[in-house]
Formats: structure tokens, C-alpha cells, sequence
């Protein structure tokens, strides 16, 4: 896979970095936004996936500021991140950096790209017939999807000029002014990955307006919240969402232009828009009317604006590109402010560190969230194919044998859901081709893990694995892990199954999704490697629990971003914008930890630590150990809860079918018992629990981070089905705590009892 070429590492610097002050290129901003110089803080949950009690280490090094900074292990050759010299203050960790990068910058080589308007225009001028967006369509005929059909560049921007003149023809009539003292406007968002979603975004950098992107999966709440908190007047949606929207128009007085990227005119090209005939087209466009809202269709803004085409009013690199409400797992989401120049310098630094050249990518985690438009853009600049799933990640391994990517990203929960379906269509199957895939692996992983080998292995790829890689179009050659760290076994078994890299991220949308990834040719796991070229990173103590940055082996602390990518504030909410200013550093509320070989691992967030009274206050991270016991095959979902009055810790488990069925069955000695009657038998909990028992101590846990009592759900946690999870899949802690508070009752009861 090739680079793009880098500029060639950068001499160490022979004086210490000055001391911190703000960046003037991307401090000094003009526009009416009262939350100017802070960063802060957001809602993004971590999970970890290996145990950090390392006792396999042991090398002292200390990165605190007694300590003069020679290497931990004497030769700071093969450390993975940079130490700036002499950068440590009391408190606070030297500062990180990428290795090649040692003096913080990046070199420009792209010229006149300072907002993502010009990196837009740049695709057009360097790639004009380079295929740029493919969509599958849908036959309502033969009831399913074609091949993928592609627009180019030049196709793409001809209708980004015309759907963006129509939509200036549209604010003027409709919008007026916008926010108070503010010069830009919104433009909502609300639908899956699509052509269209791109077209209006790009179409809104047009005329200097910035977007606002809604999840197709939040609930009725955060979309009224979102579109009256952002004053949002016109929307553009799939045709499915108009009815909802129109339904709660009440509670969102600003909104009063609805624009369906589905035509209404009964000729549509998804399943979703099939399901609407002429007669409900006419109910809506009647709805729509006696609330005064105006209801029109993408193809009708695009003729209108083909009919007067207006020149482009270009943002400026200071301008707000996007206002991203973070799916917090508490309290209401939080509208982060990104300029442009955060989100380009985000695009040229990941460029320099993930290899996206002429690549063909299968774009299926929600654009609504910003590590996948991140890594869009990131690929315009090295002229990308993007093909759009077709909207149900059921169908993602048809999409994937249609489109044949190169390029995969996605969250650890999705790539679970992956690791899920080939572990049981392709991995654990009877026959031949099942224990031939189960020994490749193993043997493919053992080497992987020992370091003796890569993701490929000729002898086992021809065997077993090559037929694995089919099942997505078998030439992918990169899958990119953000939002929260996977599971370590996930990774590795990915890695080899589909005899590719697997390059993990972390970021938040504060820092325009990535701040550090795995280097390319990582191929340990159970970190997220070193901060991307151009950004630093160090650690903060906590000393509250424990955290401190002179922690022997290995520096903890909670992790602080400093770059032009990090943003300019939270939108109307300047008490949340200052809670974690420090200095020009943005505290990302995750606890980490400097590994001995200088990759950077997350332990947990800083709120999901909790102390155990027995023995000591002890510090134990739940989000952490959910992670470990979900790496039993037994284990679909689980959530760990630690009331303050009990040393013991308790569990809600939703058990795998497959898995936990046979075991149950046996144990009852009853075959035709179903779910719901094992579930909660006091034998099937009982061996439950010694399950978990013995998974921990083979995880090296400690004891008093052993499930004491265990409750069995059938129900998996969901985003609609009950709620558990946010648009992103997080675990919604406090809703869960309510949830099941007659079970945790229930489980406490038996605890004490038992004493």
C-alpha cells in the first residue's frame, strides 16, 4: 500500500518547545462566537480491551517532571511516540508527538486547500472523471440491488452548483437572517450515508453555511433539542424521516423547509422510499401545508437552481464548517463548533498516517458522527471511490462483494457484529472448511502475536483464509477502528481472518474525530497508538484516583489534545465549554496510560471509575472490565453496576443464543426449554457465574473485580428496542442503572443473604 510521500522526519529540536501559548493559526477567530478560546470535554464512552495491570512490564520509566528524560528502557530508539525534551511540568506528562513529526508541524504540500470548499474544488481539478460517489439502486421489480453506479468529480460538483443555487434561492425566501449575531446558517442533515448527504454538505460550504448533522438512529428528543438548540430552518432528509419531522414540528418552531432527497414523486430508487405510493406523498405535502412548513424534493431544488445558477460565496478558513452534537450518554448532546481549518488540518495530518490513496471505501458508520466524514475527506484528497452501503448493515457483506473495497472503518461495535457473523458462518462451522479455518486462525494469530509473522500467510490465506477475505469483495487492504478502543481479541482475529491491517484510532469530536492511531505497521494490539503527525498529546494526574504521571511502570494519567484540530467551543453553552480548559489543552475526560513501548492505551473514562470500599478504595474501571467478560463467547452483552454501600459488583448479562442454549439445557437436563424459562434459573445463573468466575481469572482480574450476582436478559441492549444504547452504541449508564433497578435490587438482596 502506498504512501503518499512525506516530508522527510524532522530534525530534533537542540532547544526545548517554547512554552505554551495559543496557536495563532488557529486561535484568532473573527466571527460572533462567544465561546472563543475554550475546548471542551465531551460525551464519547471508552471501553479497553486488555488488562492494564501489566505485570508483564518491567521497565521503570517515569515521563514526570523529576526525572530527567533519557528513555525508559535506556534506548529511545524503538519507542513508538516522540518525547519532547525538557516538556514535562509538575503535574503533567512530557508532551507526545508522532515520530516522524518531532517538531509538531506538518508540511503543507497541498497547496490551496484551507477549507473543505477549496479541498472540494482540489477533487474536481485533479480528479474531473475519477468515479467519486457510487450508489446501488434498487429495483422494485426484481426486489433487490443493483451493481454500484458512479458519479464523478465533475458530476458531483455540477450538482453541488445547482442544488447549492437552489437552496440560496430557498434561504432568502424562507430563512432570513438566522441565529442571532451570527453570520453563517445551519443546514440539517437527517438520513443514512448517501450520495445525497455529501451533495448537501458540500453544497452548503457553497454559500459559507455550515452543516448539522442529525443521527438517523436518535430518538424523538435529541432531534427536537438539536434542531431548536442550533436554529435549524431548512432540513435535508431521507423521505422516511418527513413524517416524524412534521409530527413534532411544535416543539420546533424554527424549522420551515423540509427537502426530501427522495423525490416525491413516486419514482424512487431504495426500498425505504418504494413503500411510499402517490396517496401518502399527497397526505404528507397536506400535513406539511396546514403547519406551514414548505415540502419539497432534492430533484425540484436542483431544477430550480439549474434555472438561475449563483456564484459561490466560499467560507473562509475561520468560518464554522459543521456544528456536531455529540450523542452524549448523559444529560442533552452537546453542539461541538468545528471551523474549517480544524477539519482540513484533521484531513492533511490523518492523510500523512493512514494510507487512503486511490482507494475504493464502503461507507456504512453513520456521517453523522465525525470519524467517518473524517475519513472522507481524508480520502479526497487522495481522489477516493466511495460507495454507499445500501442502508442495512445486514446487507453490508453483499454491498462489500458489489463494491469490492479496498477501504473499511467503522466502531469496535460494529466490527464485533462482523467478528459475530464470520465467527459463526465461516469460523465455527462443522466440516472440513470450518476446522481448517479455526487452525489457520489460530495459527495465523500465534504468529501475529508473537511478532514472527504479518496478516498474510501464504500457506493458511490459500487454505482457509482467502475465502474469508471474499465474504467482503476480497481486496481489502485497510479496516480502520475509531470512536472507542476494540477489543483486543477482535482486532488481532480480524486481522488475520481477513489477512489484513486493522489500524485502530481514538479521537473525539472535539478534536475532529482521530487525534492518534496505530503506525501502520503495528501489529501488536490493546492501544491506539501515537498522535496523528502535526498533534501533541500528554497526560494529566488524577490524583483523586490514583492516576499520576510518576505511576511506576507506566505514566497514567487523564489524556490532553493540543493542535489547530482541536475546536472552538460548545455551541450556546460557554459553563461546559470551560469545564476542562487547561490552558490550550483539551481534556478529553479518558484515563490513559504511556505503554512501555510508547504507544498510548485508554484505560476507561474518568467518570466510569468507580471505588470499591473493600480493600481500600480501590479504583476499578467498569467500563474496562465490561470489556474483558464481553470477550467470553457466551457473552453478547453486559453491564456492570457498583453500588456505593457493597463491595461486590454485580451484572446484567444478555447471553448468546448459540452459546449459552446447549449449556443450559444440560444443566436443567429439560431440551425443550427456551430462553426466557433458562434465563433465570438459579442452577443455569449459578454456572453463569462460575463461567465469568473463571474468564476473569484466566484475564488475570482481581478479586474484587469478580460478578458477584448475575441477572440473564433476553434482550439485547439496543438503540430502539429499549433504549440501553445512544446513536453510537454506547452503553447509556444511568438509563441502564434505572432500567434494571428491581433486578440490581434483586441481586444486592442475594449478596447480603449469602454473607
Amino acid at each position: 500500500m502506498q504512501q503518499s510521500p512525506a516530508p522527510p522526519p524532522a530534525p530534533l529540536p537542540l532547544h526545548p518547545p517554547p512554552p505554551p501559548h495559543p496557536h495563532p493559526h488557529h486561535r484568532h477567530h473573527h466571527h460572533h462566537h462567544h465561546n472563543h478560546h475554550h475546548h471542551h470535554n465531551r460525551g464519547h464512552h471508552h471501553h479497553n480491551s486488555h488488562h492494564h495491570h501489566n505485570s508483564h512490564h518491567h521497565h521503570h520509566h517515569n515521563l514526570n517532571h523529576h526525572t530527567p528524560m533519557h528513555h525508559p528502557n535506556g534506548h529511545s530508539g524503538n519507542l513508538k511516540c516522540y518525547i519532547v525534551p525538557n516538556s514535562a511540568r509538575p503535574g503533567y506528562s512530557s508532551v507526545l508527538r508522532h515520530p516522524d513529526y518531532r517538531d509538531g508541524r506538518i508540511g503543507d504540500e497541498y497547496g490551496n486547500v484551507h477549507t473543505l470548499y477549496d479541498l472540494f474544488q482540489r477533487a474536481l481539478g485533479l480528479f474531473p472523471n475519477t468515479p467519486f460517489l457510487g450508489t446501488r439502486h434498487f429495483s422494485s421489480t426484481k426486489h433487490s440491488f443493483g451493481d454500484y453506479k458512479w458519479k464523478t468529480s465533475r458530476e458531483v460538483a455540477e450538482t453541488v452548483d445547482f442544488f447549492g443555487s437552489g437552496l440560496d434561492a430557498i434561504y432568502e425566501k424562507h430563512a432570513g437572517g438566522g441565529p442571532a449575531g451570527f453570520a453563517q446558517l445551519p443546514l440539517g442533515i437527517y438520513a443514512k450515508n448517501r450520495a445525497e448527504w455529501i451533495v448537501a454538505e458540500f453544497s452548503a460550504f457553497r454559500s459559507r453555511r455550515y452543516s448539522v448533522a442529525l443521527y438517523d438512529t436518535a430518538d424523538s428528543d435529541s432531534i427536537e433539542h438539536i434542531i431548536e438548540h442550533a436554529q435549524i430552518t431548512v432540513i435535508v432528509c431521507s423521505i422516511d424521516k418527513v413524517s416524524a419531522l412534521l409530527a413534532h414540528k411544535s416543539a420546533m418552531p424554527s424549522l420551515r423547509v423540509i427537502i426530501s432527497m427522495d423525490p416525491l414523486t413516486g419514482k424512487n430508487k431504495t426500498p425505504v422510499a418504494a413503500a411510499y405510493p402517490p396517496s401518502t406523498i399527497r397526505a404528507l405535502h397536506k400535513h406539511a401545508e396546514a403547519l406551514g412548513v414548505a415540502l419539497l424534493d432534492m430533484p425540484g431544488v436542483i431544477t430550480l437552481g439549474r434555472a438561475n445558477v449563483t456564484a459561490p460565496r466560499p467560507p473562509s478558513p475561520s468560518d464554522v464548517c459543521t456544528i456536531s452534537y455529540t450523542s452524549g450518554t448523559t444529560g442533552k448532546p452537546k453542539g461541538v463548533v468545528s471551523t474549517h481549518s480544524n477539519y482540513v488540518y484533521s484531513a492533511k495530518s490523518m492523510y500523512h498516517a493512514v494510507p487512503l490513496y486511490h482507494s475504493t471505501y464502503l461507507s456504512f458508520f453513520t456521517l453523522a458522527h465525525c470519524f467517518e466524514r473524517s475519513i472522507v475527506y481524508t480520502g479526497m484528497l487522495g481522489g477516493m471511490h466511495i460507495g454507499f452501503y445500501t442502508g442495512d448493515i445486514e446487507r453490508i457483506a453483499e454491498d462489500a462483494k458489489a463494491l469490492r473495497p479496498t477501504v473499511m472503518a467503522g466502531v469496535p461495535h460494529l466490527f464485533n457484529e462482523i467478528y459475530h457473523r464470520i465467527s459463526a458462518e465461516m469460523v465455527n462451522t462443522s466440516g472440513l472448511s470450518g476446522t481448517l479455518a479455526r487452525t489457520a486462525i489460530k495459527q495465523k494469530m500465534q504468529r501475529l502475536e508473537s511478532g514472527k509473522g504479518g496478516v498474510k500467510h501464504g500457506f493458511w490465506d490459500r487454505l482457509a483464509c482467502n475465502k474469508i477475505a471474499q465474504f467482503f469483495g476480497g481486496r481489502l487492504k485497510l479496516l480502520i477502528s475509531g470512536g472507542d478502543p476494540i477489543d483486543a481479541h477482535v482486532l488481532s482475529f480480524l486481522r488475520v481472518a481477513i489477512s489484513c491491517p486493522l489500524l485502530e484510532t481514538y479521537g473525539l469530536s472535539e478534536s475532529c474525530s482521530v487525534a492518534t492511531a496505530c503506525l501502520i505497521d503495528d501489529r501488536s494490539s490493546g492501544h491506539v497508538g501515537v498522535p496523528l503527525p502535526g498533534v501533541d498529546v500528554c497526560l494529566r494526574d488524577v490524583p483523586e484516583i490514583g492516576f499520576l504521571t510518576s505511576n511506576q511502570p507506566c505514566p497514567r494519567g487523564e489524556l490532553l489534545i493540543r493542535g489547530p484540530n482541536v475546536f472552538m467551543g460548545y455551541y450556546r453553552d460557554e459553563e461546559r465549554t470551560h469545564v476542562a480548559v487547561d490552558g490550550e489543552w483539551l481534556a478529553t475526560g479518558d484515563l490513559a496510560q504511556l505503554n512501555d513501548d510508547g504507544n498510548i492505551e485508554i484505560i476507561d473514562r474518568k467518570d466510569n471509575v468507580v471505588r470499591i470500599r473493600e480493600p481500600f478504595d480501590t479504583p476499578v474501571a467498569l467500563e474496562h472490565l465490561e470489556t474483558v467478560y464481553n470477550r467470553h463467547p457466551l457473552v453478547h452483552d453486559i453491564f456492570i453496576y457498583s453500588d456505593p454501600a457493597h463491595a461486590e459488583l454485580v451484572a446484567i448479562v444478555v447471553p448468546v443464543p448459540e452459546s449459552f442454549l446447549p449449556l443450559a439445557r444440560e444443566i436443567t437436563d429439560n431440551k425443550w426449554a427456551t430462553m426466557e424459562d433458562l434465563a433465570n434459573d438459579e442452577q443455569v445463573r449459578s454456572a453463569i457465574l462460575i463461567v465469568l468466575y473463571q474468564h476473569g481469572k484466566k484475564a488475570r482480574l482481581r478479586s474484587c473485580e469478580m460478578i458477584a450476582e448475575v441477572f440473564c436478559d433476553t434482550t439485547p441492549f439496543d438503540i430502539e428496542a429499549n433504549g440501553l444504547l445512544t446513536s453510537t452504541y454506547k452503553l447509556r449508564r444511568h438509563f441502564a442503572a434505572k432500567y434494571y433497578k428491581k433486578q440490581i435490587d434483586d441481586m444486592y438482596r442475594r449478596v447480603d443473604e449469602q454473607k
